[in-house]
């Protein structure tokens, strides 16, 4: 990534302004709505709001072809929220919120079904290789919460259960750190925030630079600085570790799921039926 420093002086501490030098690579533009885009085995996969149902196509990531179109069948029209790939277990995690569900898809296509106690909307894998899943609750009780599993033996497992504290009222997704916390995204103004591992905010996002429904979190793990898709302003954002604004990454219409691939230093943004990938 080549960045220009800039240190710029505040009232109160010096800190380090970065400025992205992207550019778009490519741009597939696809017949139905994306609502996951993730890699796996140098892979692109991009999961689709289907006319019948849903589906994963899997394209190339160096001339961008259509490779093979896979199915779930368990999964109805319109019920995928989030899709995630695991390296280490080889596999690809989709959210099935109609049906409070977590599919597990091979890369040949097989499928498998869990059932989960409340309705899963975005998905993250940990650095340890553990599915982390934001659940909502839309009953009167509203007690959302991350879920981490563990697959064992065909298993889910539930590895920690995390009760976000009452204030976070619309998750949207999560993605752990390596000091064990987790950046937490939800609709509304601003709504992005660091949550320790009972659950209680540590630290919010606050800057001038406001954000109007961060629905989408993905890391750069070489530094753990963020990119944030920042929906209902049009575009996608970066911001330092330290939860700072840091520079404008792309304007996209209404950006909602994304994948960093660090090897590449490729962003893989999903907004309506499109798919950009922004070289950094």
């Amino acid at each position: 990534m080549q960045l220009r420093l800039i240190r710029l002086l505040t009232e109160k501490n010096l800190y380090v302004c970065r400025f992205l030098d992207a550019h778009v690579l490519h741009r597939m533009s696809l017949k139905d709505s994306v609502w996951g885009v993730t890699l796996l085995n140098n892979e692109l996969y991009v999961l689709c709001h289907g006319r019948v149902v849903n589906h994963v196509e899997v394209y190339s990531t160096t001339d961008y072809t259509l490779l093979r179109c896979l199915t779930v069948p368990a999964l109805r029209k319109y019920d995928a929220e989030d899709m995630a790939a695991c390296q280490k277990d080889n596999c690809l995690y989709i959210s099935d919120a109609g049906n409070n569900c977590i599919h597990r898809l091979l890369p040949n296509g097989s499928a498998r079904t869990w059932k989960l106690p409340s309705e899963p909307c975005g998905l993250s894998v940990t650095p340890g290789g553990n599915l982390l899943v934001t659940c909502r609750d839309e009953t009167q009780n509203e007690t959302h919460k991350l879920i981490e599993f563990a697959v064992d033996e065909e298993k889910l497992i539930i590895v920690h259960q995390i009760v976000l504290q009452e204030d976070i009222l619309r998750p949207c997704q999560a993605v752990q750190l390596t000091t064990g916390h987790f950046m937490v995204s939800q609709r509304g103004q601003s709504g992005l925030c660091e949550v320790n591992s009972d659950g209680h905010v540590t630290r919010i996002y606050d800057d001038s630079a406001k954000l109007n429904c961060p629905c989408h979190v993905t890391i750069d793990r070489q530094d753990e600085s963020m990119f944030v898709a920042d929906h209902d302003n049009n575009r996608v954002v970066l911001l330092s570790p330290s939860l700072q604004f840091a520079s404008d990454v792309i304007e996209l219409t209404l950006p909602h799921r994304m994948y960093f691939d660090h090897m590449t230093r490729r962003l893989y943004v999903g907004h309506g039926c499109d798919v950009t990938v922004v070289q950094l």
